[in-house]
């Protein structure tokens, strides 16, 4: 009986040893993750809008125009007809030629006046020009997981 009582003594001091220990584990980590949240929950200073607009495409863009100067003449000669596509709109910005532009933006000799649902009017004296999004692709499948 005595070896009964002195073994079930044993485990509960263990058990208990094992539970503190635990917690105190629980405890460091705790801590841990507190300080990873406060540096997480600064609030931190990014560019300007301004700034963000200087900046340029990191993306390359090989269709862009090539402009040959004419040593001579001192003039411009387009080895290709201006072609203005219009890749995509978002947050009140598109993208015309892998290039990111926002309203009142010169796009070449343009000027971008408005942004629709799905396409752009561009502005060049009176001459007018809408440029519209590609139509979808049947093969290519959005699925929203709510």
């Amino acid at each position: 009986m005595k070896k009964l009582l002195l073994l079930i003594t044993f485990t509960v001091l263990f058990v208990q040893a094992a539970v503190e220990s635990k917690t105190s584990i629980n405890k460091i980590d705790l801590q841990k993750f507190d300080t990873i949240f406060e540096q997480i929950s600064k609030k931190r200073v990014g560019l300007s809008d301004k700034e963000l607009s200087r900046v340029v495409t990191p993306f390359v863009n090989r269709s862009i125009l090539r402009i040959i100067r004419d040593k001579n003449t001192k003039n411009t000669i387009r080895s290709k007809p201006l072609v203005l596509k219009l890749y995509g709109i978002f947050d009140n910005k598109a993208n015309i030629n892998q290039k990111w532009y926002k309203i009142r933006s010169k796009v070449y000799n343009y000027r971008l006046v408005k942004i629709k649902n799905s396409s752009v009017i561009l502005k060049q004296k009176r001459k007018k020009l809408e440029l519209f999004l590609r139509k979808k692709n049947d093969k290519i499948q959005i699925i929203k997981n709510f």
